[in-house]
């Protein structure tokens, strides 16, 4: 069944829907327009997990250029391949989001230290009237010693020179603030506006806001992103990713992660289907990157338009499928399995029952029914016939044909039975919001952070 198509999620999310300019980290304070003050005190906080590269795809390579530091902070992902190919993809591409974002948090905090922290705005070297203006490079900046412990960083974007911003009156585009308790331990935010950075480059569908909790300790780092969207998006509405790292674990469960993706509509919407994907994850990876994933990808819409040119439709599916994917240090499977456990007919069937080819292909049902091995009553009654009734059998086999589902690998391997299995057995802890406050945006994407010990 060479012709039964997936959709495909690279026309509609790509690495750049996670990934707001890069460039903040390592030219934020570059070029500023005042000098770095000689007696900066503190040390630079470095926040990153140390993430493997099994769970991030590993860090891009890219050189120095004569206008850059270069992008120490860029995580490839899932590079050009299909990020909802399997659950594996799906995490590594939203763990190289988180992993990407605390790389710029760390940059900063680093950065910081060598500047006045008197709250002033001051002009960087980014002038909109010069002739070497960037738009997703800050015009001003400000840092700012809310307490003996707390530190604000705010940056500007697309201010002239002659008119800066007012602190208290113009919100910042990239504001980030920490605490760092007499422990040790660090609590942070850090707020990226989607629309003032880069706004003369960015595309309807791009992020609005983005928004990173780190809360660190001496038993576990942690991180939690969330990514909105707004009208210009058709499809979600927002992402949100958790990663943490247990610092006492000496083997097995070092980290994991949680991920979701709140939909608008379907991938590939039909009439008759009203309900909205979950697209869920949970990967977990010792300290060497061996780990698994398993993902949860309920009430997608698939129809199977077998040859448009004859209008041969097998109909209308909603189903919900498990994606297992157990990975080695180096990325590589070593067990795979995907089960379809729901899959409902809903419609618009009118695959003739006999008279059809495989080549040309343009099957009938019967031609299906003794292809896939079915029941010689398929597609009738309780059978995948009547509206509502099961499909599962079929589209498990169509799943795992060697020419079924477009880019698709088959069942393979077994279930080591290790840490990972019990790491993930059910019931299966997943996010079920994508919002910090559990149902909207409201009050999501503030510019200001109250250290939790100070609430």
């Amino acid at each position: 069944m060479s012709s039964v198509k997936t959709f495909n999620p690279k026309r509609i999310f790509n690495r750049k829907l996670l990934l707001l300019p890069l460039a903040v980290s390592a030219l934020v304070f570059s070029g500023c327009g005042t000098e770095p003050s000689s007696s900066a005190d503190g040390q630079a906080q470095f926040l990153q997990m140390g993430l493997p590269d099994s769970m991030t795809g590993g860090q891009v390579q890219m050189a120095v250029g004569a206008h850059s530091q270069g992008q120490p902070c860029a995580y490839i992902g899932v590079g050009n391949d299909d990020p909802f190919k399997n659950g594996y993809n799906m995490s590594k591409m939203l763990v190289s989001a988180v992993a990407t974002w605390t790389c710029i948090t760390d940059t900063l905090i680093h950065v910081s230290d060598i500047y006045e922290h008197d709250g002033v705005v001051h002009p960087t070297d980014n002038d909109p009237a010069s002739g070497t203006y960037r738009s997703q490079d800050p015009t001003h900046y400000s840092i700012t010693d809310d307490s003996g412990t707390q530190v604000s960083i705010r940056l500007y974007y697309g201010y002239d020179h002659s008119t800066p911003p007012v602190p208290g009156v113009a919100d910042p585009g990239f504001y980030i603030s920490w605490n760092t308790a007499d422990s040790g331990d660090i609590e942070g935010k850090l707020i990226v506006d989607g629309l003032a950075i880069n706004s003369d480059n960015r595309k309807t569908d791009d992020p609005t806001m983005m928004r990173l909790d780190f809360n660190y300790t001496g038993v576990q780092k942690q991180a939690t992103m969330y990514l909105a969207f707004d009208a210009g998006n058709r499809w979600a509405d927002g992402f949100r990713i958790e990663v943490t790292k247990d610092l006492t674990a000496p083997d097995g469960q070092v980290f994991l992660a949680r991920g979701m993706i709140e939909m608008k509509q379907q991938f590939l919407p039909v009439a008759g289907i009203s309900e909205l994907p979950v697209l869920q994850m949970v990967s977990v990876s010792n300290a060497l990157g061996r780990g698994a994933t398993v993902a949860n990808f309920e009430d997608v819409s698939l129809p199977l338009m077998l040859n448009p040119q004859t209008n041969n439709n097998l109909g209308d599916y909603l189903f919900s499928k498990k994606d297992q994917y157990y990975f080695r240090g180096d990325g590589s499977w070593e067990y795979i399995q995907k089960d379809i456990s729901t899959a409902q007919y809903r419609g618009n069937r009118n695959t003739p029952v006999s008279g059809g080819t495989w080549l040309p292909f343009d099957p009938s049902l019967d031609l299906i029914v003794s292809g896939l091995g079915l029941d010689s009553a398929y597609f009738s009654g309780a059978m995948c016939g009547d509206i509502n009734s099961s499909c599962v059998e079929m589209l498990n086999i169509v799943h795992q044909a060697e020419d079924g589902f477009d880019g698709q690998e088959k069942n393979q391997g077994a279930d080591p039975m290790d840490w990972r299995s019990a790491a993930l057995a059910e019931p299966i802890n997943y996010l079920t919001s994508v919002y910090p406050n559990g149902s909207d945006w409201t009050g999501a994407f503030d510019f200001s952070f109250t250290p939790s010990g100070n609430q």
